[in-house]
Parts: C-alpha cells; sequence; structure tokens
C-alpha cells in the first residue's frame, strides 16, 4: 500500500459521557431556578399584626405591656417620623418589643440592627440557629450561650426580643399568637 491508499477511518458521532452529564446538570439548575422563582412569586406572604393586637396577646399571656413610643421618638428624631407604634414588656430576664412603622424599610432596619446586635454577641460554635426569609418576612432565632435571641420583620412591623434560654416558651407564646413564630401565614386559616 501506498501512502495515499491509507483509508480513513469512518466518522462516529459517539457523545462523551462528560457531555451527556453537563447536559443534565444544566438542565436540572435551570429547571431548580424555574422552581425557585415560581415558588418565590407564588409564596404567600405574612399578614403583619399590629400594635394594639400585640398589646392584647401581652395582656393574655398575663404581662403588664408598656408603651415605648415616647422613648424611641425622644431619642431619634427618624422614630418621629417613621415610627407609629412600639410595645411591649420587660419582666425579669424577658425582654420583648414590637415595632409598628409607617414603611416596610424601617422595619427592615430595625431587623437588620437586632440581628447584627444578636450573630456580634451571641453567635458561638454552640448554638441552634433558625433564620428563614420569605416575600414580606425575615425570621431570625438564635439560641446560644444560656441566651435566645429574636429579630423578626413581617412587612411594616419588626420585634426585637430576648430571654434567657429556659424560658424562651415565654417570648414563642407571644410569637405564636401573632403569628409571628413560623413560616408562612395561619391567620386567615385560624381565625
Amino acid at each position: 500500500m501506498n501512502k495515499h491508499s491509507k483509508q480513513k477511518p469512518a466518522y462516529t458521532s459517539s457523545v462523551s459521557a462528560k457531555s451527556i452529564i453537563g447536559s443534565f446538570a444544566a438542565v436540572i439548575v435551570f429547571v431548580a431556578f424555574i422552581v425557585f422563582f415560581i415558588w418565590a412569586l407564588l409564596a404567600e406572604p405574612k399578614t403583619p399584626a399590629t400594635s394594639d393586637e400585640v398589646w392584647r396577646v401581652i395582656e393574655s399571656q398575663e404581662y403588664v405591656p408598656q408603651d415605648y413610643t415616647s422613648g424611641y421618638h425622644n431619642a431619634d428624631n427618624s422614630f418621629k417620623q417613621s415610627l407609629i407604634r412600639c410595645v411591649g414588656l420587660e419582666k425579669d430576664d424577658i425582654f420583648f418589643q414590637f415595632f409598628e412603622f409607617n414603611n416596610k424599610y424601617s422595619a427592615i432596619d430595625i431587623y437588620g440592627q437586632a440581628y447584627q446586635k444578636i450573630t456580634q454577641r451571641y453567635n458561638s460554635w454552640q448554638k441552634t440557629e433558625i433564620s428563614h426569609h420569605n416575600k414580606n418576612y425575615s425570621l431570625y432565632f438564635l439560641d446560644s450561650m444560656g441566651k435566645y435571641n429574636v429579630a423578626i420583620h413581617v412587612g411594616n412591623t419588626a420585634v426585637y426580643a430576648y430571654c434567657d434560654s429556659e424560658n424562651m416558651n415565654e417570648i414563642d407564646s407571644i410569637l405564636d399568637k401573632i403569628d409571628y413564630l413560623t413560616s408562612g401565614n395561619n391567620k386567615e386559616k385560624s381565625e
């Protein structure tokens, strides 16, 4: 055989396993993105509680509610413009404040300040931490170093609360009654 008469191998269209896996992974990522996007669009927002509702719940838990509004108005001029009312309680180790604003941005700001204060002061390697964010709310719970801390914002409202870990049920009971303890919105379903 001469050098020009060598036969060329026939063209084969074999697809490599790497390209199949890569394509499959791309499809999975795309589908996951679409599912997450649709879930975010259809996620049910939480219904914000009112300061009057929280006041009644605090009383029903046999605590004496307090109105902190004027203290915040006097301390910071920006609160005069945005804070409608702040109610809560302080008893022994239990501290609970509920903020109602005329806009969601002030509530998100208070949530961010509370979250930062909690994570800087009580973040340790031994902890129980729950964080959930959705359409119009963020829930953050941290049980660490013997302290239970809560930062929440729902719409135009925010909560900052803390207590000794053994009294977490006291705070959780108030949050449960205003439907701020869990993700989702159960108010219409339970009323």
